[in-house]
Formats: C-alpha cells, structure tokens, sequence
C-alpha cells in the first residue's frame, strides 16, 4: 500500500524556537510520508537565518522566506506558489500554526483515512481543543451581516455566537461544516489552487470566512473530523506581535473584505458597515487616549 505524501506548510513569524519544537513533534507522526516548508514573513529577529541552519542537513525540511510581511494569507500563499514548481498536484498540503501541540502519533495517517471516506470534500480538520477542553470554534457557520454588527459593539455576543457554533454529535466520526479553523486543516494542492488559495487582501482574520465561502460556492464541502484532536495555544503570536487596537483593525478590515468581495452584500448594507466600523474604531481609539492619560 502506497504510503501517502503530505506536506506540511508553516508560517513563522519571529517564532523560530517553537518552530523547530513542532516541527520535531510532527517527525514523530506514523504512517505517513511528511515534508515541510517553512515560510518565514519576515520575522525581524533573525527567524529566517536561524531556521535555515538549524535544518541545513534535514532534506525533510525546506526554510523559505516571503518578499514582505503581508499576513497569514500571503505568507501561506507565498508557500503554495513556490510547492507548485516542487510538488504533485495530488499532494495533500496541511496548513498549521507552530503553536499546537498532537498527543496523538497517527493523527495525520488518520486524518488522510478519514478525508478519503468524504464525499465532494475540499478540506479537512481534527477537532480543535484549547485549555486541554473541546473548542467550540474548532467549526463554525458563515455568519450572517448581523453578526458582523453585533459582535462588534458587544451587544448579545454570546447570543450571535451560538447561532455560528455547531453542536457537535458526540459519536459521529465527520461532521460537514461551513468553516474551519485556519490554525490546523488538510487539502489537496489542487482544492486550494482551484478555489485560488487565501484573499491577500487581508492580513490577520477571516481568512476561513472566506475559504469556507469559496468552498460553498464551488459545490464542495469541509468536515471536522471529531474524533481527532490537535491541541491549540490560542494565538500567542499575535497577541505577543499585535496590540489589541490593530487586532480590531484588522478584524474589522477584514470583515469588510468578505462583504465586498465575496458575500455580494448590497451596496447600502456595504455602506453602512463602512461608516459603523470607522466610527467604532475612532471611539475605541477616544476611549484608549483617555485610559492612558489617566
């Protein structure tokens, strides 16, 4: 039986050390043929340099690096322009932050098993825990525009976040679902080319908003796969590297690029996000000068 090919792609950004720990992990994965390539996005600590001389001699591990910092979408895509001048099409690429963690040595034997089983599938993710707990957002539904006003000034959060969440079946081995989380999913090189990869016109958020969209709109499907797990740190890069202020940013920005771009949301509904947001984020800004001048 032929042993599968898998690659897996990881964006580092001024992270190296965790890094080369996961990758590490990873080499303890069974059952599997495994590669991986390194993105870094031009980490300014030496990231890059660091990486190429830690894994010189490892012809399991290439260590590339972006042309500029342009966020998680470039830099993973950045990733797929250079896999496909090395690699079959057929290949199966996992998306992966360096901050989880897999207790389990066949996780990704298991994961190739179980996306074979689904029918009109695109991608694939184990079921994501934090704190050691199942995470509700290991899947979620594409929300609507109301969520997208709601969860921002706080008003019924709880509330519009239970109308994304699933309930997961607690005996079921695959679950369809609208998004993945973007920290740890597996595709065929030929999905993400054909739903052409990640919107580069976001840095940070919503990136599996939008893929998951893509992926509705093609007529094809992802699946949680719930009797997997990888086990997540919850961002601590980006609360190391972002302050909370351009998080929103970002956030908001990129929620906007779903609409436009994606969501064909009417032009007055457009509109009107556009002002919300800009008066929200000025607001927020008001709001930080008071607390620090206090």
């Amino acid at each position: 039986m032929d042993i599968p090919h898998v690659v897996v792609l990881i964006l580092n950004y001024n992270s190296w050390s965790a890094t080369v720990a996961y990758i590490h992990q990873l080499k303890q994965q069974q059952g599997i043929q495994l590669s991986f390539l390194v993105v870094d996005n031009c980490s300014t600590d030496e990231s890059y340099k660091t990486l190429s001389q830690h894994f010189a001699d490892d012809n399991q591990v290439e260590i590339i690096q972006s042309d500029y910092n342009g966020g998680y979408a470039y830099g993973n895509n950045f990733g797929f322009n250079y896999l496909k001048q090395k690699v079959e099409i057929n290949t199966f690429v996992i998306i992966s932050n360096n901050d989880i963690s897999i207790k389990n040595p066949e996780l990704i034997r298991q994961l190739v098993a179980s996306y074979k089983q689904c029918d009109e599938i695109a991608f694939i993710a184990p079921r994501m825990h934090i704190n050691e707990q199942p995470a509700r957002n290991a899947a979620w539904k594409i929300p609507g525009f109301s969520y997208d006003v709601f969860t921002v000034v706080g008003f019924n959060r709880a509330q519009a976040n239970e109308t994304v969440y699933y309930d997961f079946p607690e005996n079921e081995e695959l679950l369809a679902v609208d998004c993945l989380t973007g920290s740890f999913f597996m595709g065929k090189l030929k999905t993400f080319e054909q739903l052409n990869y990640f919107d580069e016109r976001t840095f940070l958020y919503e990136e599996e908003r939008i893929l998951g969209l893509k992926v509705k709109k093609a007529g094809l499907k992802n699946y949680l796969a719930l009797q997997l797990n990888f086990f997540h740190e919850d961002s601590l890069v980006i609360r190391k590297e972002i302050n909370r202020l351009s998080q929103l940013k970002h956030l908001l920005h990129s929620r906007l690029v779903f609409h436009q771009y994606h969501a064909n949301t009417n032009i007055f509904l457009l509109s009107f996000l556009k002002l919300f947001y800009s008066l929200f984020l000025f607001a927020k800004k008001v709001q930080l000068k008071f607390c620090k001048s206090n």
